[in-house]
Protein backbone atom coordinates (compact mmCIF):
# COMPACT_ATOMS: atom_id res chain seq x y z
CA UNK A 1 0.00 0.00 0.00
CA UNK A 2 0.96 3.56 -0.69
CA UNK A 3 2.30 5.04 2.70
CA UNK A 4 -0.20 8.06 3.23
CA UNK A 5 0.73 11.44 3.92
CA UNK A 6 1.11 12.31 7.48
CA UNK A 7 -2.37 14.70 7.26
CA UNK A 8 -4.41 12.19 5.58
CA UNK A 9 -3.57 9.81 9.34
CA UNK A 10 -4.79 12.70 10.93
CA UNK A 11 -8.19 12.98 8.95
CA UNK A 12 -8.39 9.03 9.00
CA UNK A 13 -7.84 8.97 12.99
CA UNK A 14 -10.28 12.01 13.47
CA UNK A 15 -12.92 9.75 11.18
CA UNK A 16 -12.47 6.86 13.47
CA UNK A 17 -12.45 9.00 16.92
CA UNK A 18 -15.89 11.19 15.67
CA UNK A 19 -17.32 7.21 14.01
CA UNK A 20 -16.27 4.80 15.56
CA UNK A 21 -19.01 2.35 13.73
CA UNK A 22 -17.43 3.43 10.06
CA UNK A 23 -14.20 1.30 11.76
CA UNK A 24 -16.43 -1.74 12.79
CA UNK A 25 -18.10 -1.46 9.82
CA UNK A 26 -15.37 -1.86 7.73
CA UNK A 27 -13.30 -4.62 10.06
CA UNK A 28 -16.72 -6.69 9.92
CA UNK A 29 -16.73 -6.19 6.15
CA UNK A 30 -12.91 -7.57 5.97
CA UNK A 31 -14.17 -10.46 8.50
CA UNK A 32 -16.98 -11.74 5.94
CA UNK A 33 -14.50 -11.17 2.69
CA UNK A 34 -12.26 -13.36 4.71
CA UNK A 35 -14.46 -15.57 5.75
CA UNK A 36 -15.71 -16.24 2.07
CA UNK A 37 -12.21 -16.54 0.65
CA UNK A 38 -11.52 -19.55 0.86
CA UNK A 39 -15.18 -20.73 -0.83
CA UNK A 40 -14.19 -18.30 -3.96
CA UNK A 41 -14.80 -20.38 -7.25
CA UNK A 42 -15.29 -18.06 -9.62
CA UNK A 43 -12.61 -15.12 -9.52
CA UNK A 44 -10.16 -16.08 -6.76
CA UNK A 45 -7.50 -13.36 -7.57
CA UNK A 46 -10.58 -11.04 -7.49
CA UNK A 47 -11.22 -12.25 -3.72
CA UNK A 48 -7.82 -12.57 -2.39
CA UNK A 49 -7.11 -8.87 -4.03
CA UNK A 50 -10.58 -7.56 -2.02
CA UNK A 51 -9.39 -9.08 1.33
CA UNK A 52 -5.72 -7.97 0.48
CA UNK A 53 -6.83 -3.75 0.40
CA UNK A 54 -9.15 -4.54 3.10
CA UNK A 55 -7.00 -5.46 5.44
CA UNK A 56 -4.86 -2.74 4.83
CA UNK A 57 -7.50 -0.61 4.59
CA UNK A 58 -8.17 -1.97 8.66
CA UNK A 59 -4.59 -1.74 9.67
CA UNK A 60 -4.66 2.16 8.74
CA UNK A 61 -7.82 2.64 10.45
CA UNK A 62 -6.65 0.77 13.46
CA UNK A 63 -3.10 2.60 13.66
CA UNK A 64 -4.13 5.95 12.39
CA UNK A 65 -5.30 7.16 15.83
CA UNK A 66 -2.21 6.51 17.41
CA UNK A 67 -0.10 6.97 14.57
CA UNK A 68 -1.88 10.80 14.75
CA UNK A 69 -0.73 11.09 18.41
CA UNK A 70 2.73 10.43 18.03
CA UNK A 71 3.31 12.95 14.92
CA UNK A 72 1.84 15.84 17.69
Amino acid sequence: MKRPELEVVKAVAQIVNQYPEFAKFIQEWGSDELSRLPNATQNVALAQGRCQVLLELIKLIVESPEMAAKSK
